[in-house]
């Protein structure tokens, strides 16, 4: 019985038996489908831009009237800041608020509502920064500050008698009154100053920054040592390229310490703030309590 033949199937057209024009034709539909999809595309990104656009200057033409009705403005009970520090007892708060005209007519949807809240918080003496400004709503906005501390306060004349001034570390003049009277007896005294800037200005005169930096570097210790004034030489030393003030500290007891330069203007060649520190406390050690007249009159620690 003779065997039938199986009939075989072509082979499929592979790239390299498919005919020229029809891998062309392939090729051209999908350029084609691909540049179809990104005409969508670019029309619809066209859509979106004018309607945003569209939106943007229709806000610009009805924001006035918006951004101010009553319910999107802040009122004074509703401004809320960073707790004061136990050595400040003014209402720093109320004294913004007041100052600035800040009750109920900032809108928190206003672009200028934080450069005007932090403006207005800068111009307060007690205020060193504003960390941050958190609004919401109903409106209502919380300030995160940072506070000056006094360092040490300026003895000078008045017209009331002597005043004592109150300087932060920078030598910024703070408010006195903002300041207890029994705080100010404890700190540091600064004398030999004159003149005096606006509360919340730098004293122009190097020496009041220079005392503050002294008394501040220094504020661990001066109640231990019994120190009471900062003196600064009237007359700077000049000493090559070097410029700079004689610091004396004065203790309770009247005893003269020659300091020497502050902290931060020291001239080459002098002890530095560690070794004077240590010299003054191995005085203390050797002579007993500065407090009192038999404690000795003059001791140089440069």
């Amino acid at each position: 019985m003779a065997k039938q033949k199986t009939a075989r199937r072509p082979a499929a057209p592979t790239s390299a038996t498919r005919k020229p024009g029809l891998l062309g034709a392939g090729l051209l539909g999908r350029m084609g489908r691909l540049i179809y999809s990104h005409s969508h595309l670019l029309l619809a990104w066209a859509v979106v831009g004018l309607l945003g656009w569209g939106l943007h200057r229709c806000w610009l033409h009805y924001a006035p009237s918006v951004i101010h009705r009553p319910r999107y403005l802040v009122p004074g009970q509703r401004i809320t800041i960073s707790p004061t520090p136990e050595w400040i007892h003014a209402d720093i708060r109320g004294e913004v608020i007041r100052n600035a005209g800040l009750d109920g007519q900032l809108s928190i949807l206003s672009a200028d509502f934080v450069p005007a809240i932090r403006s207005a918080f800068l111009l307060n003496p007690w205020v060193a920064s504003v960390d941050r400004i958190v609004k919401s709503y109903p409106p209502a906005v919380h300030v995160d500050l940072s506070y000056r501390r006094p360092v040490a306060v300026v003895e000078m004349s008045g017209p009331s008698g002597t005043e004592m001034l109150p300087v932060d570390k920078q030598g910024i003049r703070l408010p006195a009154k903002g300041l207890p009277e029994i705080r100010k007896q404890t700190l540091p005294r600064i004398g030999n100053i004159v003149g005096r800037p606006p509360e919340g200005q730098k004293w122009d005169d190097p020496r009041v920054a220079g005392a503050a930096n002294l008394a501040n570097r220094l504020a661990d210790l001066w109640q231990r040592l019994y120190l009471v004034d900062i003196l600064p030489s009237a007359r700077p030393e000049i000493h090559g390229p070097d410029r700079y003030f004689i610091f004396n500290l004065i203790s309770r007891g009247g005893t003269r310490i020659v300091w020497g330069a502050a902290p931060q203007d020291g001239p080459s060649g002098e002890a530095s703030f560690a070794t004077k520190l240590k010299r003054l406390k191995q005085c203390s050690m050797r002579c007993g309590p500065l407090d009192t007249v038999r404690g000795p009159a003059v001791v140089d620690i440069r």
